[in-house]
Parts: C-alpha cells; sequence; structure tokens
C-alpha cells in the first residue's frame, strides 16, 4: 500500500464530539472528518497570521505617523532657532557697520557695499511663503542644508570683519602709544624748532628740537611708549637720552642732570626717565627736546598739547626740590 493511499484513508477517518450538558437537555454529538478538522486548523491559523500582519501594519503606521509628528516639531523648533540665529546676525552686521562709520574704517575684504541693492533669492521667498502658510514644517533636507550653509557663510563675514576692526584698532592703538604726543617736562619753551643764532657760538643753524628751562632736576618724563636706545654722554647734547618708539618715532632728552633709566629698559608714557640740568652745550638749566620721524628731525610743538602729567610734574618737582 502506497504512502498517498494510507494518508488518504487517515484522512476520510472521523471523529466524534459529544457535548453533555449537566441538565435535561440531550447531549450533542458532533462528527468531523479528519482532513475537515485540518482545514478549520489550518484557516485559523492563517486567519491569525493575517490578523497579526494587519496589527503590526497598523502599529508600523501609528509609529511612523508619531515619528513623523515629532519630526515636524523638530524642523518647526530648527527654523526657529535658525530665524533667531539671523535676527542676531543682523543685529551684529549692523553693529559692525557702526563700529566701521565710528572708526571711518573701509572693509578690505568687499564686506559692507557701498550701493543699496539686494532682495530675497528664489529659495528665501519660498521658505517665506512657508512660513505664512504655516508650511514651515515642510523643509526638507536640502533647505536645512541651505539655511545652515547660508548661516555658516554669514558667520564667517562676520567673524572676519570683527577681525579686521580688532586688528585696526589694535593697530591705532600702538600707533597711538608710539606717538609722542604731551610735553616731557614743565616749563618755559625758550628756544624753539627752527633756524636761528646759536647760543653759545653765535652762528645762524637749524635748531633740530627745542629747548624747555626750568629748575635743576625738575623731572623729565617719556613721552611715549618705547625701548632706551641710547643712555650717556654725546658732545653738544651734554648727557643723553634716546627712545625708539617704532612706526619710525624716536625722541631725544639732552642736558640731562641724572639719568632714571637705563638702556633696554621699556618706558611707558608719562614714566620719569630722568632730571633736567645743565650738561653739554649750555648756558643754563633746560631740556633739549627732539622728536624724529623717518630719522628726520621734525618740530616737536605740533605733538605737544595740554599736558596729561602736569599734577605728576608738580609733585614731583616738589619733591626733588625738598
Amino acid at each position: 500500500m502506497s504512502i498517498i493511499h494510507k494518508v488518504k484513508k487517515e484522512l476520510k477517518r472521523h471523529l466524534t464530539f459529544m457535548l453533555i450538558p449537566h441538565n435535561t437537555i440531550k447531549p450533542v454529538r458532533i462528527t468531523f472528518s479528519l482532513s475537515f478538522i485540518l482545514f478549520l486548523i489550518v484557516l485559523w491559523t492563517g486567519l491569525t497570521l493575517w490578523a497579526g500582519y494587519l496589527a503590526s501594519r497598523h502599529m508600523d503606521y501609528w509609529r511612523i505617523k508619531a515619528e513623523h509628528n515629532l519630526m515636524k516639531l523638530k524642523v518647526m523648533f530648527f527654523a526657529q532657532q535658525v530665524k533667531k540665529s539671523r535676527q542676531m546676525l543682523e543685529e551684529v552686521r549692523e553693529n559692525d557697520e557702526n563700529i566701521r562709520s565710528l572708526l571711518k574704517l573701509k572693509s578690505k575684504k568687499a564686506i559692507i557695499e557701498e550701493e543699496g541693492r539686494g532682495g530675497p533669492s528664489l529659495h528665501e521667498a519660498q521658505d517665506l511663503t512657508r512660513l505664512l502658510e504655516g508650511k514651515i514644517y515642510e523643509m526638507n533636507h536640502r533647505d536645512i542644508y541651505r539655511q545652515t550653509s547660508a548661516l555658516l557663510e554669514e558667520t564667517k563675514k562676520q567673524l572676519t570683519s570683527q577681525q579686521e576692526i580688532t586688528q585696526y584698532v589694535e593697530d591705532q592703538r600702538a600707533i597711538y602709544r608710539a606717538i609722542p604726543n604731551c610735553k616731557p617736562c614743565v616749563g618755559r619753551i625758550t628756544s624753539k624748532f627752527g633756524y636761528r643764532v646759536h647760543p653759545v657760538y653765535k652762528v645762524y643753524e637749524m635748531h633740530t628740537g627745542v629747548d624747555i628751562a626750568n629748575a635743576k632736576n625738575t623731572p623729565v618724563y617719556a613721552t611715549a611708549y618705547g625701548t632706551v636706545i641710547y643712555c650717556d654722554w654725546q658732545p653738544g647734547y651734554g648727557r643723553l637720552i634716546i627712545i625708539d618708539h617704532g612706526y619710525s618715532y624716536k625722541t631725544y632728552y639732552g642736558h640731562l642732570s641724572k639719568y632714571m633709566i637705563k638702556p633696554g629698559d621699556y618706558v611707558k608714557r608719562g614714566q620719569l626717565i630722568a632730571l633736567m640740568g645743565n650738561t653739554g652745550t649750555s648756558t643754563g638749566d633746560h631740556l633739549h627736546y627732539e622728536v624724529r620721524l623717518k630719522r628726520k628731525p621734525t618740530n616737536p610743538q605740533k605733538y605737544f598739547k595740554k599736558s596729561l602729567f602736569e599734577k605728576q610734574f608738580n609733585k614731583s618737582l616738589l619733591a626733588n626740590t625738598r
């Protein structure tokens, strides 16, 4: 007997189920063939699997929908943060322009346009439309990349501009520190810059500085920041100090009675460097003061302004006369 014949024979067998109630109702007898029972089992299993599949699809739908809503919230939050960042950058740009206007500084990198022109790009117009229609969440990854890239480029420009302004201010500060812009001591100017008859040799010649007369040991102060490059006796000048201030500026202090610094010292504007005297070719106590720019003598008086150290001069003068 073949296996298929045996299987068919077994499937034709019947199974009887009896339901016996605990009352007066007669027992119920139900007979099914084995093949029908197997069919019901297969059908039930299929329905169960199909229901599970539908349920899983339904769960995936709600999960994806939840993730989509969460992504919309994230995109909206990102868009709001980008907007705030751009507003802050715009304030930074306005401050940058105001600082440049105060400093009268033009951008070497053409950050500030001279002509008033511009307008939104096509993408920016589309962003505005989405915002007005309440569909800002429809931004895709290309829109996000575009906005972040634009924000990054604007940030780089502002950083470059700030660095340029900082460098300009540092340069101007260094130049200001190098310019001898005050009187070196208290006293009366007895001989100006220019041609004169020499008080000792009685010849008509160029006077390369100014003479400021006062009592012996009157304090002499540095008129700008710089490094002492000479501090020694020199014919004609007597005891002489030369300070190199950088940016081609040097100052000379002659006829001194005493040095208060030494070669190589770095001095500040208003720092005591010497005491007035009558050394070298001189007719009395005074300071011979020179300002040289690019090795050429220039009129020191054009750098004078109301002394910033008048009180300091007076205090030092009183201390040295006691």
